[in-house]
């Protein structure tokens, strides 16, 4: 697992168990702010007071809190608003994150109990508190002290400032899924004066939250509780989808294959672009057309994107066209994030609003590929990379055609 993930782990876990102009550091949250103002005081305070104590056991160094505040700000601002843009490039952010996770790694092996202590101590619960005590007597080396302004940061920041606005970025990522999921309108300003807190309060058990720990208790609660009457709400409605859905395809298969798929491609099917005001899949018919059928928060899928993408820029001049379709439900604000990262340019990006592309012909799993000829009839490829050379001589012959 990496460990930005490993992070987010264990900080989401414990959210509901727990208890631009402005200067956030003046916002205040008192008993008589609304619900969702509490709630996203309360997020921060979740996250800050989580963050402060087990990152920096991990990595040996304590966040620098200016750059970490700064990050969850722009992310969570970033979440809903297209015109709102992260820091730094997506390139740094990874390679610093890659070289904390050695450093995650080399600390977590020297905290690691001796055999002796392993075969002494078969509790995994003990182990791990043996672990944690060992892991809390490495050096530690201090970060800045705060100041509670906004920040900018560069490609010369340091290092220890990219990772910690890197986790931050996470934090507000995460605070906007919450906000989404919920289906609920929260302030990031108010979410980055918790976190602040939330920080504050791990240093120091005396320090006073805006809230008392009864009142986040409660709203975590009632917004848990939101949450699971949504999701049940979600339940009911997905599966009503799906018979829907079940009946609507069941006139677009024609004939099949022996696996029961449909023989040829149908392009009346419906489908929006990210970049064109198409309505159809019909302006692909008739020409050699690859497609790249993928998730954007699917962990392989994103690992064979640019593979795809050179893959797309290698024959375009060829004659071959190649389309990323995204799964249906996707919003097309993830679907933009995603094409930025990945600074898609030579595939068109489709959405399979109605998830008709993907019941027809695919298998509940993504990502996928397939060779679509002329005349509708495809291939289907499970494997990007293991079928590289097979999809390469099949494009060659069909363009030789």
């Amino acid at each position: 697992m990496k460990l930005k993930s490993l992070i987010l782990l264990l900080l989401v876990s414990s959210l509901f168990m727990a208890c631009q102009t402005k200067e956030s550091a003046n916002l205040a949250v008192s008993s008589n702010s609304s619900d969702e103002q509490k709630f996203s005081y309360m997020l921060g305070v979740q996250f800050g007071r989580q963050a402060f104590r087990l990152v920096p056991q991990q990595m040996g160094h304590e966040l620098e809190e200016d750059y970490t505040f700064q990050g969850a700000l722009d992310a969570a601002l970033a979440y809903n608003d297209t015109t709102k843009q992260i820091q730094i490039t997506d390139d740094s952010l990874k390679a610093v994150s890659d070289r904390f996770s050695n450093v995650a790694r080399e600390r977590l092996e020297k905290a690691r109990p001796d055999s002796a202590t392993i075969a002494n101590n078969p509790n995994p619960r003990q182990l791990r508190h043996i672990s944690d005590s060992l892991l809390k007597l490495l050096p530690m080396e201090a970060a800045k002290p705060g100041t509670g302004k906004a920040v900018k940061i560069t490609e010369s920041s340091s290092d220890i400032e990219k990772f910690s606005y890197m986790l931050g970025t996470e934090f507000g990522t995460q605070f906007g899924t919450i906000a989404s999921q919920l289906n609920t309108s929260l302030s990031a300003e108010i979410f980055k004066v918790g976190l602040m807190d939330g920080a504050r309060f791990y240093r120091d058990s005396s320090y006073q939250l805006q809230l008392p720990e009864d009142s986040l208790r409660a709203v975590g609660r009632r917004f848990s509780e939101k949450g699971r009457v949504l999701q049940e709400e979600a339940n009911k409605k997905m599966m009503e989808e799906q018979e829907k859905l079940k009946a609507k395809v069941a006139g677009l298969v024609g004939d099949t294959l022996p696996d029961g798929t449909p023989a040829k491609i149908n392009f009346t099917i419906k489908m929006s672009a990210l970049n064109s005001k198409i309505e159809s899949f019909a302006p692909y018919a008739g020409k050699p057309l690859f497609v790249f059928y993928y998730s954007t928060t699917c962990g392989h899928c994103r690992n064979t994107t640019p593979k795809v993408e050179a893959f797309a820029g290698q024959h375009k001049a060829d004659g071959l066209t190649t389309v990323a379709i995204t799964t249906g439900g996707t919003p097309k604000r993830n679907i933009r994030r995603f094409s930025d990262e990945f600074k898609i340019k030579h595939m068109e990006v489709l959405l399979d609003e109605e998830r008709v592309f993907g019941e027809l012909y695919g298998d509940g799993y993504v990502p996928k590929f397939y060779l679509v000829y002329p005349d509708g009839s495809y291939k289907r490829y499970a494997s990007f990379e293991d079928n590289i050379n097979e999809i390469e001589a099949d494009v060659k012959a069909l363009l030789k055609k």
